[in-house]
């Protein structure tokens, strides 16, 4: 089953903050980002009257969710998205899938970030970028519920992106989070294991009988989420990341 969630946020601009907005707007140029920017983007963090407090008041019924990651949803304010020019957000999600290797299951899941303003150029004539895809061993699949397998994608941070969530096996947890910057820089965390994606975003992940962890990171192809199943589907035929998989004394 695939399961697919998208964040949109619409954000209604009131008058007294035109002049700020245009303010920032005319700072940004053709050529992208810069510290500059990035410094003054932040200082509207403390700034009150930037803040979308629609978004704000919605996210407060967030507070207490359940399980979705290693981190609990913080429920902070936020600048208004439009700050940084009009289309500067056009939307974040994540993509998951279920997978076989013989007789045993592989977990997949996704985040990416679609094309706005800020990205195009990196982007070109792709709609979205993914900027993590992970690949786990589970030796159980809860396919009423999905209490073992959950995600979320957090757009809050923007222009910068995260993305987190856990798989369940039957004794152990394999918690995730991943961030994409602004800057291109990405990174995750997966059971304290640190990547830098930039040297691949597919990372794999096995449980051996003992409980301890292994890793394989893939330096895929630029991905988009339309690709990602299809990739992820001919990934794991490859003799390679079988040989990951199957290997004696993994569940």
């Amino acid at each position: 089953m695939i399961k697919i969630i998208t964040i949109l946020c619409f954000i209604i601009v009131s008058c007294s903050k035109v002049d700020k907005t245009a303010k920032l707007e005319s700072d940004l140029d053709k050529t992208g980002w810069n510290n500059q920017k990035r410094e003054q983007y932040l200082n509207y963090r403390n700034d009150s009257t930037t803040w979308d407090n629609e978004m704000f008041n919605n996210d407060k019924q967030l507070i207490g969710v359940g399980e979705l990651g290693p981190f609990k949803f913080g429920v902070f304010p936020v600048p208004k998205y439009e700050l940084l020019g009009e289309g500067s957000f056009k939307g974040l999600g994540n993509k998951s899938e279920d997978f076989k290797v013989g007789e045993k299951t592989i977990v997949m899941n996704s985040f990416f970030v679609a094309k706005n303003e800020i990205n195009k150029e990196r982007l070109g004539d792709k709609d979205d970028e993914v900027f993590f895809h992970l690949l786990v061993l589970t030796d159980t699949l809860d396919t009423e519920n999905y209490n073992l397998n959950k995600s979320i994608a957090i757009s809050r941070n923007h222009p910068d992106y995260v993305g987190q969530g856990f798989v369940k096996t039957k004794s152990n947890t394999i918690d995730y989070f991943a961030f994409d910057t602004v800057e291109g820089e990405s990174y995750a965390i997966i059971n304290t294991r640190l990547f830098n994606l930039n040297f691949g975003k597919t990372i794999l992940i096995a449980t051996k009988n003992d409980g301890t962890l292994r890793s394989l990171q893939i330096k895929s192809p630029q991905l988009t989420s339309d690709a990602i199943i299809a990739y992820s589907d001919s990934l794991i035929k490859e003799k390679q990341i079988i040989g990951f998989f199957e290997t004696k004394n993994t569940f």
